[in-house]
């Protein structure tokens, strides 16, 4: 790319000079490139298909066609596998919106073929509409087998500045799932020993019990004094909402809404304060009243309603062990959200957080905190102790890992108060042992895209295979 640019540079001197004689040139703009989100990916076994996102460094002012070069490796496109949009002569074409940085292509699996784990497919960039270039990530590598990254990178698809979505990393996959943080509500642990319930932590949820088990018999007589108690007041800090967030340490018995009782008498009504979603301003997202009970079928049954209603909503929620929550939102009703527990390890979002002006914690929103996932640990080594090009697999010996949700939470980044601005802190980096027992090491490496928050990056480096 480099030595593209350099000759642009030339050739666009020598032309000028030819017409106009020597003279200032304009400031120009940087390129406008666009690249696959990543070099490599695979598709496992269980899976149908897979999205392959292409992004552009900044959106444009007219739609981009680009197009696609195929070459396959012990697949036939038609035979074992096509595309959407459907490719032809080894090609397709897909166009970027105007006024969007991205656009994708899914490749599907045929049904009934049988893979070795050998196959795959090397996707290049081969042209892009003016006035947007190549850039270096121009190849994507599809493998039909489970993969498991050994050096990756990724720009989190954080939505931008409103942050509108909470995105799950799968560090081995080298893959991102984004979701609008707007789209669910309440989460269901699936877990077999444990009847819990989550709030939407990205959206500023809360909730505060009642003493009533009938959910028609709950007016808004009850929910005297809620609107300024049950939310958000950074500008009025007190500790008497913060029992009605989820702690963000992730601990199951610190939720705002208790265990489900296997009594129904015992499962109380709670007045939910749905928070806010993406928006300048943010817009409120309102009220609900809800009971949750177990069922027969050994899961939950979700009670809802608008706080005046006289009738209320039910639905049924079974237990999943492949997720560690099953989502509900009170729109759309089950809704899928986070990934099976094996398929994400790390994730971004806006984030209801804790913090101490003085007087104890309280309930702080919080913007690019990173999570993890519950069969994850992660321990944070400063470069003082070893630089991270240094690390190796015989630096794991004596690490402490930890469990909690927040162990890296907004660690990783500094500033973003009233007179600083944020940036990523360049003296640490973090290990994951994943789930399989994968061990990378990882470090960020920019809070902003183009001068764009909600675009993080990072960098990966497997440690250890499982």
């Amino acid at each position: 790319m480099k030595q593209k640019l350099i000759y642009f540079s030339v050739v666009a001197l020598a032309a000028m000079s030819l017409a106009t004689g020597c003279r200032k040139r304009d400031a120009v703009a940087a390129d406008n490139l666009v690249v696959f989100e990543t070099a490599a990916q695979g598709i496992t076994a269980s899976e149908n298909s897979i999205n392959v996102r292409l992004i552009l460094s900044r959106p444009a002012d007219r739609d981009i066609p680009v197009t696609v070069n195929l070459s396959e490796l012990d697949v036939i496109y038609g035979t074992d596998y096509t595309t959407t949009p459907a490719a032809a002569a080894g090609k397709l074409t897909v166009t970027i919106p105007s006024g969007s940085n991205e656009t994708s292509f899914t490749v599907n699996k045929n049904s009934g073929v049988l893979f070795d784990g050998d196959e795959k497919i090397v996707f290049d960039i081969f042209s892009s509409g003016a006035p947007v270039y190549i850039g270096l990530t121009k190849q994507f590598t599809l493998d039909f087998a489970e993969l498991v990254a050994t050096n990756a990178g990724l720009t989190v698809n954080g939505g931008g500045v409103l942050f509108p979505n909470k995105v799950f990393i799968d560090l081995s996959a080298n893959r991102q799932t984004a979701v609008n943080r707007n789209n669910w509500d309440l989460g269901f642990y699936t877990g077999a020993d444990d009847f819990r319930v989550i709030l939407n932590s990205s959206s500023a949820m809360m909730a505060k019990q009642v003493g009533k088990n009938d959910l028609t018999q709950v007016t808004a007589a009850d929910t005297v004094g809620f609107s300024s108690e049950v939310a958000f007041n950074q500008f009025a800090p007190t500790t008497i909402s913060l029992p009605y967030i989820d702690y963000p340490n992730g601990d199951l018995t610190r939720t705002a809404i208790a265990a489900i009782s296997a009594a129904d008498a015992d499962n109380k009504v709670y007045i939910v304060n749905r928070g806010n979603g993406p928006g300048s301003p943010a817009p409120a997202r309102g009220w609900k009243k809800i009971r949750v009970i177990r069922n027969a079928s050994g899961g939950y049954t979700l009670q809802y309603a608008d706080i005046a209603a006289t009738t209320f909503q039910q639905i049924s929620i079974a237990k999943d062990e492949a997720y560690f929550f099953k989502y509900i939102s009170f729109d759309n009703g089950a809704v899928n959200i986070e990934p099976e527990k094996k398929k994400w390890d790390l994730a971004w979002t806006y984030f209801s957080n804790v913090t101490n002006f003085g007087t104890g914690e309280v309930p702080y929103l919080f913007q690019d905190i990173i999570i993890q996932n519950r069969n994850v640990q992660v321990v944070k080594v400063m470069t003082t102790t070893k630089a991270f090009a240094d690390f190796s697999e015989a630096d794991l010996n004596g690490l402490t890992f930890s469990s909690l949700q927040a162990t890296i939470g907004s660690d990783w980044r500094s500033g973003g108060g009233p007179t600083t601005q944020p940036a990523v802190r360049a003296d640490r980096y973090y290990i994951i042992k994943d789930g399989d027992n994968n061990y990378y090491k990882v470090r960020f490496t920019a809070l902003t895209q183009n001068g764009e928050r909600g675009y993080p990056a990072f960098e990966s480096v497997l440690v250890r295979k499982g």
